[in-house]
């Protein structure tokens, strides 16, 4: 059974790897409470990006959501409540080029207007990555077909393209990236696997 999960894609930017941990962070849950009374970046549109943002401002007074493209991808809903939400702006068309920071703290972002080509240095107290997961699959053998993303593809019974290889959670391509999912679906591989062996 593949059940190798996925991890927080990076920006891959000058000074994001120094960073992490103390000013840039990938769980708003985990590190939100540390940033009350100040400003956070969250990088993303998507739908993560402006959950966790909504999060944040529970405790930041002030949230900037940036998204490279031109056009959000979150859902109506969250875009209205992120737009309710006095201290949350959103940000579209920007890259972030590189963090800057000094004794480990978040010095300042400098970020591109990708539709002016003008830079610009922000000053936020932390930032928050949420530009989606890279699944755990590039040891995997050819045999076992990945969507485009590396994300495996499993038949109905979790089966991999290669017989007798079963994947679940997060690794899988469809998944819905909540652990109690995951771990149904461990439950559901470790069944068909015993089928499989029964069949055999």
């Amino acid at each position: 059974m593949v059940a190798t999960g996925s991890r927080y894609r990076r920006l891959n930017v000058p000074g994001e790897r120094e960073l992490i941990g103390s000013a840039i962070h990938f769980c708003a849950v985990c590190d939100g409470p540390f940033y009350r009374g100040k400003e956070v970046l969250v990088v993303g549109g998507g739908n993560s990006g402006f959950q966790e943002g909504l999060f944040l401002s529970r405790y930041a007074n002030r949230v900037t959501i940036v998204e490279f493209l031109p056009e959000v991808k979150a859902s109506k809903v969250l875009q209205a409540k992120v737009a309710e939400q006095q201290g949350m702006t959103v940000v579209t068309n920007h890259a972030i080029k590189a963090f800057l920071g000094e004794h480990g703290k978040l010095a300042g972002v400098e970020v591109t207007d990708r539709a002016s080509g003008g830079v610009e240095v922000w000053h936020p107290d932390g930032a928050f990555i949420f530009a989606g997961l890279n699944p755990n699959s590039d040891f995997l053998p050819a045999e076992i077909e990945r969507d485009r993303f590396g994300f495996v593809i499993t038949a109905g019974n979790l089966e991999t393209t290669m017989p007798g290889v079963f994947a679940a959670g997060d690794v899988c391509a469809g998944s819905t990236k909540q652990a109690a999912a995951a771990a149904g679906e461990g439950a559901s591989a470790a069944l068909m696997i015993r089928e499989y062996l029964h069949s055999k």
